[in-house]
């Protein structure tokens, strides 16, 4: 459905064309560099389908805004990135990853990082 590369990322100009950037924290700065492939399932999660680490820059649409975001995580269902604004559940936005296709997202959580770093999670609704 996706078919990221790690290799892969979103265009410099588009990153540098966004009207904001996620600043990542230290700690998830070498996040980004330990993890590959499937993420381990917890007994008892109610997850559907199986996430998939995936790091990646790719650009945010919220409303009127662009943001430059970085990717964690990717099921079938949904995806979870990081973000420098704050989301709130429900809204809609589109996010275009590094092969080029544009998703259209719905909020379903999004937690404070640190300054201008949230981490979100959202549900693909096409």
């Amino acid at each position: 459905m996706l078919d990221l590369s790690h290799a892969e990322s979103v265009s410099e100009s588009q990153w540098q064309a966004a009207d904001a950037h996620t600043k990542l924290p230290l700690r998830t700065a070498r996040y980004f560099c330990e993890y590959k492939g499937p993420m381990p399932q917890h007994a008892g999660s109610r997850r559907s389908f199986q996430r998939f680490y995936v790091r990646a820059k790719a650009v945010l649409i919220h409303g009127e805004r662009s943001y430059g975001i970085y990717t964690t995580d990717i099921s079938r269902q949904g995806i979870g990135f990081l973000t420098p604004r704050q989301l709130l559940p429900d809204e809609k936005c589109t996010l275009t990853l590094p092969n080029g296709a544009a998703h259209e997202l719905q909020i379903k959580r999004c937690r404070r990082e640190s300054d201008d770093c949230f981490a979100c999670g959202a549900r693909f609704t096409r």
